[in-house]
């Protein structure tokens, strides 16, 4: 395709890069936070086996990442794309599958239930990644531009926000019966109504996108995982992303599933959920305007090193101190999620930069392994952090059979329990950014700093 024919960056690419992630996240958005809920709580699944059979299915989903990552690097590109074609027929398997993970048995055996739990699951991971991997990596043929790549990073920030909105606002209300107990036979509903939606998303996605660079695909070149793997590891701003996103995930974010519990348990009003939903989200839409003018003024180095900080004294209160108000609590989450807001819009657009800068030491362009092994990272980091939930809510003395009835000890034990993940993720993610993420002011993904 001539250069002049090739429609310049704006609105449409911003709208279809948004959908991407809208539509990947009507899935996961769901299954991340309510499969803890259906398979342990709803199905009854005790929460030391649901720990060991998320380990399981996530390990393999995070071993899928660099496989699907590597095929879509070595496969020749269909009709000058190397993202779109995975992208299409993953979508339909997503939806599929997205649906039978909940499946309401609760009376069939416990080895019935274990096997919807992994086998589903795993089979639904492949198809994820066979769609988001190729997404995350199409970021990087889009444009070149540090700007424009914080402007598709931001949009994809609103897609998932968007995603999260029916889960985290408009579930609550009706999945709970009123003796704040879960609706199980209700998930099955609830999950084909979103995947239908992501599915349209997606398909929207493909039609809206122009991909400007052009896919790099040498025929002699062999797939070699074990040189792509050594090289992310020797590229230090790429492991300050890494290590931060697995803190962030398997630990600072947790607080979205302990939650539920805390309200069921601690707060005794499932109600309120919605209400403190709003207000945690309400400063991650203000990291979404912020985000261009901050990215102009400052580097993203900045805005998604120091802000923790923040949150570290925000999650040490909510660990520390036994808040009764519910409003109170609410507004102390809203500091830890305004400090991370702007790293978790910035996110996408600093592992761009990081695949740049990998292609400048190497030699070789390799966006979708390199991405799907940040996504493989990143996939252990949210199986620790279901595993850790579930272990840390079976530690309490937490009783399923009970629901919302439980011991004082075993409230106040959920209480401290949801503070605490997220205040070690919180100095975890500081380190990591202020000693390994060292781009110079302009954050082009091209040089290092020197002076600090």
């Amino acid at each position: 395709m001539d250069n002049k024919e090739i429609k310049p960056f704006g609105f449409k690419d911003k709208f279809g890069y948004m959908l991407g992630d809208f539509g990947c996240n009507m899935s996961f958005v769901f299954i991340n936070n309510y499969m803890l809920l259906f398979f342990v709580t709803c199905l009854g699944i005790p929460g030391k086996i649901f720990s060991i059979l998320i380990l399981i299915a996530k390990i393999w989903d995070a071993i899928n990442d660099p496989i699907i990552g590597g095929l879509c690097d070595s496969h020749a590109p269909e009709k000058g794309s190397k993202y779109m074609p995975w992208i299409k027929w993953g979508s339909l398997p997503l939806l599929i599958f997205s649906v039978i993970m909940f499946i309401y048995i609760p009376n069939a055996p416990l080895w019935a239930k274990c096997a919807l739990c992994l086998g589903s699951y795993m089979i639904w991971s492949v198809a994820y990644t066979a769609v988001n991997v190729p997404y995350g990596a199409l970021q990087s043929a889009i444009t070149t531009d540090p700007v424009q790549r914080a402007e598709l990073s931001n949009s994809r920030s609103i897609g998932a926000l968007l995603a999260q909105m029916p889960v985290m606002l408009i579930l609550p209300l009706i999945i709970y019966d009123e003796n704040q107990n879960p609706k199980g036979n209700l998930f099955i509903w609830i999950v084909l109504v979103m995947g239908i939606i992501g599915f349209i998303a997606l398909y929207f996605l493909r039609k809206t996108v122009t991909e400007r660079i052009k896919p790099s695909y040498q025929q002699k070149q062999k797939f070699n995982y074990i040189q792509t793997l050594k090289s992310f590891l020797q590229n230090k701003p790429m492991l300050g992303v890494t290590i931060s996103s697995v803190a962030m995930l398997a630990f600072l974010m947790t607080v979205t599933g302990t939650m539920q519990y805390t309200f069921m348990c601690y707060f005794k009003n499932t109600d309120l959920l919605s209400v403190g939903t709003v207000i945690s989200m309400l400063p991650m839409i203000i990291a979404i305007v912020l985000c261009k003018p901050l990215v102009k003024k400052f580097s993203k180095r900045t805005l998604c090193t120091y802000p923790f900080i923040l949150s570290i004294i925000a999650t040490a209160i909510l660990t520390f101190v036994k808040i009764k108000n519910p409003y109170v609590w609410f507004l102390i989450l809203a500091v830890v999620m305004l400090s991370v807001g702007i790293y978790t819009v910035l996110t996408w657009a600093m592992v761009a930069d990081c695949i740049d800068y990998q292609e400048e030491r190497t030699g070789r362009r390799e966006e979708s392994s390199i991405y799907a092994t940040y996504s493989l990272f990143r996939k252990l980091a949210q199986g620790i952090g279901q595993a850790a939930i579930a272990l840390a809510i079976d530690l309490t003395g937490y009783i399923a059979a009970s629901g919302a009835n439980q011991t004082p000890e075993v409230t106040n034990r959920i209480y401290t329990m949801t503070g605490a993940l997220p205040l070690i993720g919180s100095i975890i993610c500081f380190v990591s950014m202020l000693l390994l993420y060292k781009f110079d002011k302009t954050d082009g993904g091209k040089k290092l700093e020197t002076n600090h």
